[in-house]
């Protein structure tokens, strides 16, 4: 196993807001947080609660980047992982991102609060431990060609949100006051663990993905720098 600490990370909130739309689906952020090194327990959070003209929504979510250009190998058994921190209400799940810019050239800005995908490709809901470290698996974390691996693998970066599941995910109105928080001492690294396969041939040969392809006339494919000229 190997492991790759973020390079870059944040924290954005959406608060104050009268609807569960209004605090969800804003393009841009009210509360920024660059690369944090305090301890948080709204680090994740869905709250609902009542105030005096009407009902109050706060949402915070946490994104991360890192640096995967020395990553080249087939990725499997890959997790994310988190040390928790003060509260464990909310359950989680990690999500596409484009923010640090899509590419982490910058800092994480307002306006990377809705730069995310509400979709399961990285991840479940998981349950949070506040007083330790949360490891967060990916889905088909043992497939190479998986989403996350892929990406890890296939791109120089990786970047994801995790956000509260219930509510901010499955963009439900709780109905009655709430608050679900995951919380994060940001000050412990987060960081990807991960298997990598040693590189060798990278090309598909006769239809058969190269992730599939172990040797070639039982040559191991790490062995491999061309087959037939190519």
């Amino acid at each position: 196993m190997a492991t790759l600490n973020a390079t870059k990370w944040g924290r954005l909130a959406m608060t104050g807001q009268s609807t569960h739309a209004a605090a969800r689906d804003s393009a841009t952020a009210n509360s920024v947080s660059v690369d944090p090194t305090f301890s948080s327990a709204a680090a994740i959070q869905y709250k609902k609660q009542a105030g005096r003209s009407g009902n109050v929504y706060n949402l915070y979510r946490s994104y991360y980047y890192f640096n995967t250009t020395g990553i080249t190998g087939n990725v499997t058994d890959s997790s994310l992982n988190i040390r928790g921190v003060s509260a464990e209400t909310a359950a989680v799940i990690i999500i596409p991102s484009t923010a640090f810019g899509g590419d982490g050239s910058a800092d994480i800005v307002a306006n990377d609060y809705d730069n995310i995908t509400f979709d399961t490709s990285y991840g479940a809901s998981n349950a949070w431990d506040d007083g330790a470290n949360n490891e967060l698996e990916f889905v088909d974390k043992d497939n190479a060609e998986g989403a996350a691996n892929a990406a890890i693998r296939d791109q120089n970066y990786f970047i994801c949100a995790v956000i509260e599941y219930g509510h901010d995910w499955r963009n439900v109105d709780p109905g009655s006051a709430v608050t679900l928080q995951a919380g994060i001492n940001y000050a412990v690294a987060a960081y990807l663990d991960y298997t990598e396969a040693t590189s060798g041939y990278a090309n598909d040969i006769m239809g058969v993905a190269t992730a599939n392809i172990g040797k070639v006339i039982n040559v191991a494919t790490a062995n491999i720098g061309k087959v037939i000229g190519v």
